[in-house]
């Protein structure tokens, strides 16, 4: 089943010293917003599903953008125009972005068919307005989901940074659902050529996964979770492990 959602790109931008050494998470109501484990502790399984068929996200509101994953494709499409890249090139780069993920916390991305079922859906954009988004909702104080386009840029919802690690409780926003959605009118590749009109898939889906969990924009650069596509970093950088490391914890040692 479809859940009644209007999402909203994540599109905060905070450039200081702090955020960019201890990574800068997403906050509403002043509290950060993450995937909930199921008890504390635990590793947190996030679920995700890759699009085989159209997909619309219901809207409660009488206005649903089509832009940034309202209306998504299957996830085939995103390189519909990049005729070096094939559909099972592009998820391989997919889990091997998970996977960069998971090695920096303590979560784990488990794949399922049922996109209703699956707290990430991720797919081609039906009406990009750009090159690759990630919108989220979360469910409000009184279990509401509550879309993020409805906070963002408003006082009640901010980039939050800083180094103390964010228990399991009522001290963070539960995430209700996310989206993950790249253009295939753009071309993609795979590897680091220098050319920044063609974005590398693997650094590409990183960065928007980055976002569907929990954490915003440091700066424009200088990290995986900058808003601005730069080869010259290709692996998390210190900022992007401090981030998720807040909201997760460190990888459970084996």
């Amino acid at each position: 089943m479809r859940r009644a959602l209007l999402m909203g790109i994540l599109a905060l931008c905070v450039g200081n010293a702090e955020a960019t050494q201890a990574g800068v998470l997403l906050q509403v109501d002043d509290r950060p917003m993450r995937w909930s484990p199921e008890e504390p502790g635990k590793k947190t399984v996030i679920t995700y599903t890759l699009l085989s068929a159209p997909y619309r996200v219901q809207s409660n509101r009488s206005i649903l953008s089509p832009s940034n994953c309202a209306r998504m494709r299957p996830f085939a499409d995103i390189v519909a125009v990049s005729p070096d890249v094939k559909e099972q090139a592009a998820k391989s780069e997919l889990r091997e972005a998970l996977r960069t993920w998971e090695s920096a916390a303590n979560i784990a991305f488990e794949e399922v068919s049922d996109p209703g079922a699956a707290k990430i859906v991720i797919g081609a954009a039906d009406d990009p307005g750009g090159r690759a988004f990630a919108n989220l909702s979360y469910r409000s104080e009184k279990g509401v989901a509550t879309p993020v386009a409805m906070a963002l840029g408003k006082p009640g919802m901010r980039a939050q940074s800083g180094r103390a690690p964010i228990a399991h409780g009522g001290d963070a926003v539960a995430i209700e659902q996310a989206y993950v959605c790249l253009n295939p009118k753009s071309p993609w590749k795979i590897g680091f050529d220098g050319n920044l009109n063609i974005y590398d898939l693997r650094h590409t889906f990183t960065h928007e996964v980055g976002h569907a969990i929990g954490l915003d924009h440091p700066d424009a650069t200088g990290a995986i979770m900058g808003y601005r596509y730069d080869e010259r970093v290709r692996t998390l950088q210190p900022s992007d492990i401090a981030g998720v490391q807040r909201l997760y914890g460190a990888p459970a040692s084996r």
